[in-house]
């Protein structure tokens, strides 16, 4: 995976500043640094959150 791919977050559901983002939403990848990963989800209303503190093992890809 690299930055601008989509992928599917496989990390069990969380609260993210009032939002929740749940398994199996669909991100985008913003930024790779090593092992950690910077996404970019959008809620049901379409507003962007940027997400970065997930690593490769929390995102499959999308088949």
């Amino acid at each position: 995976m690299k930055p601008g791919d989509k992928a599917k977050l496989i990390k069990r559901s969380f609260l993210l500043k009032g939002v929740i983002v749940l398994t199996g939403a669909q991100v985008e990848i913003q930024e790779i640094n090593g092992d950690k990963v910077s996404v970019l989800y959008n809620d049901r209303e379409g507003y962007p959150h940027t997400i970065e503190d997930l690593t490769l093992a929390d995102l499959a890809p999308i088949e």
